[in-house]
């Protein structure tokens, strides 16, 4: 089983690199054709989604994602990141880049709101959006080269545009305290921390901006 997996996940990029993917605005059909609000999708993988164009027009349509292998309500964010599909009022697949996307929010497969931007051409991919403050919280999740599990890089921004990334070899703890050096007095709520969950970042975030 485990062998069937691991090849599976070998062959998915190689198929992806065979299926026609639209990179350039010129290459899509009106945007209201991806429109699906008066068509019904059974197929469990799509995700209502609202995305912006770089022409800054929009769509409510269906995003295609795939899943864990473990878990089939748990999302695999770089299935719709880079390269993803949508589909057309007529329910069929169209694969577009990043590269074409301002923005789009989407309810995933356990109904969470979320919401992926583009940062510009310095990023090879769409980022997720985790907090929108003084300082702000994007994540940038990418395949491990072994296995293809979902890494990912917490990139955080603050208001004067100094921004620390958090990867695998980072301290959570310390680049905290740098992002949030004008306010030394946070330091102590950062040392007490015990777990660098989602909300106990957001917690620290938020008592930076009072």
């Amino acid at each position: 089983m485990k062998i069937k997996n691991l090849l599976v996940l070998a062959v998915s990029p190689l198929f992806l690199s065979c299926v026609m993917v639209m990179n350039k605005i010129e290459e899509l059909k009106p945007i209201e054709n991806y429109s699906t609000e008066n068509i019904i999708i059974e197929d469990k993988k799509t995700m209502d989604v609202e995305i912006l164009f770089i022409n800054d027009k929009s769509v409510k349509t269906k995003l295609k994602g795939e899943t864990n292998l473990f878990d089939k309500t748990l999302l695999n964010e770089t299935s719709i990141n880079k390269y993803f599909a949508i589909l057309d009022n007529e329910g069929k697949k169209n694969y577009i880049s990043y590269e074409l996307v301002k923005n789009m929010t989407f309810k995933d497969l356990k109904g969470n709101l979320r919401t992926f931007v583009n940062r510009g051409n310095m990023f090879k991919s769409l980022q997720e959006v985790i907090y929108d403050g003084k300082i702000k919280w994007f994540i940038e999740y990418y395949p491990q080269a072994y296995d293809q599990s979902v890494q990912v890089n917490n990139h955080f921004v603050n208001e004067n545009n100094q921004t620390v990334v958090v990867g695998t070899f980072n301290n959570m703890k310390n680049k905290l305290k740098e992002i949030t050096s004008s306010k030394p007095e946070l330091i102590n709520m950062i040392d007490e921390t015990e777990k660098f969950s989602t909300e106990a970042v957001i917690e620290i975030l938020k008592k930076y901006e009072e």
